[in-house]
């Protein structure tokens, strides 16, 4: 029995996600409480970070004088542009100074350096999801069950928001262009079959979007996806791939109502992939959110993740007993697929991924 990766794409199950305090702090929401994505689970303190001021090279003295023009010592409190440390020039005025770039504490004053602590901060979690708040984790977090449609995605980045759901071309090969973002995408999640130009990213940020889902977006676009100030959802994968009919039609049939998009991408330790979460009226029924450890089998909906097929979809309809010939000339096992457009081709089981 072989079981591949794979990824969901679900009209309606019960979804449950883990809100997590970086560290130790104060759980705000009960047991059975209903909470908003705005709303605040869970706070806890952050220790500030430790800047380092070496007093000798911002005030271009030799190192053993510099210890002479500090002016703070080890406990006391600074404030944002405060002096710490500055030599005399004729009839006593200050000349260049050495001033505290952050809110804090000086820790330590030693040759010629000065440690500050920036102050602590507050960290308030918010529940990101619409839901039921089904587990407390004390000092920890929460575990909050949502009741919707799910889709995961390829690839994401730039954290979590929510908007309502607009879909901005009427089919998944179609490009999301640059004219076709407004002013009435303001506060959505705007969609389309792919991204082929930075032009739309701009008008993007222009327009105050939430968030952009789509297929594809060519490579050389990699970091401008990483640098918009909002989470960009790819559901395929990099190239000039459209998004699949599956998830167009999903994201289509959910036009209007609100989306919980979660793009951070991790590879490694604690993986995680990119998501979007569409709540659904409460009292509809549900099935449980299904295993990501599934067996290849006929009648399973699958995704190709290689060419000559990439990004196709299709049902399985045979599992050869044997290996069979590719189109490389290598002998592979593989699977008979149906693509949506009737097509039926052999890809090799290491190529393609479950959709369920």
């Amino acid at each position: 029995m072989y079981y591949p990766v794979s990824s969901r794409i679900t009209a309606l199950t019960t979804i449950r996600r883990e809100r997590l305090l970086p560290a130790p702090g104060q759980v705000l929401v009960s047991t059975g409480e209903m909470v908003g994505p705005a709303d605040v689970v869970a706070r806890c303190q952050l220790p500030g970070a430790v800047q380092v001021l070496d007093v000798a090279r911002i005030l271009g003295i030799p190192r053993k004088r510099a210890a002479r023009y500090v002016r703070k010592s080890v406990g006391d409190t600074v404030q944002v542009n405060e002096l710490l440390a500055s030599p005399r020039g004729l009839l006593g005025q200050i000349r260049k100074g050495c001033r505290s770039p952050v809110e804090g504490q000086v820790i330590e004053v030693r040759d010629g350096v000065i440690l500050i602590e920036s102050a602590a901060t507050t960290l308030e979690l918010q529940a990101h999801f619409r839901g039921k708040v089904q587990n407390v984790m004390p000092n920890r977090g929460v575990v909050i069950a949502v009741s919707g449609a799910l889709i995961q995605g390829t690839w994401g980045s730039g954290g979590e928001a929510a908007g309502v759901l607009k879909m901005l071309v009427d089919n998944p090969q179609k490009p999301l262009r640059a004219r076709a973002v407004d002013v009435s995408c303001h506060g959505t999640i705007v969609m389309g079959g792919r991204i082929l130009d930075a032009d739309v990213l701009e008008q993007a940020i222009e327009a105050r979007v939430r968030g952009i889902i789509v297929g594809g977006a060519v490579a050389s676009l990699r970091q401008n996806l990483e640098a918009v100030p909002f989470p960009v959802l790819l559901t395929e994968g990099f190239g000039t791939l459209p998004m699949s009919q599956p998830v167009f039609d999903l994201l289509q049939s959910n036009m209007g109502r609100e989306a919980l998009l979660s793009a951070d991408t991790r590879t490694r330790r604690g993986a995680r992939r990119p998501e979007v979460v569409i709540p659904l009226q409460d009292g509809q029924s549900t099935q449980e959110e299904s295993s990501d450890i599934l067996p290849m089998e006929v009648g399973v909906q699958v995704r190709a993740l290689r060419a000559p097929y990439l990004g196709g979809v299709g049902t399985v309809v045979d599992l050869p007993e044997k290996p069979q010939e590719v189109e490389s000339g290598a002998r592979l096992p593989v699977a008979v697929v149906e693509l949506h457009d009737g097509e039926r081709v052999s890809i090799p089981l290491a190529n393609l991924e479950l959709i369920h």
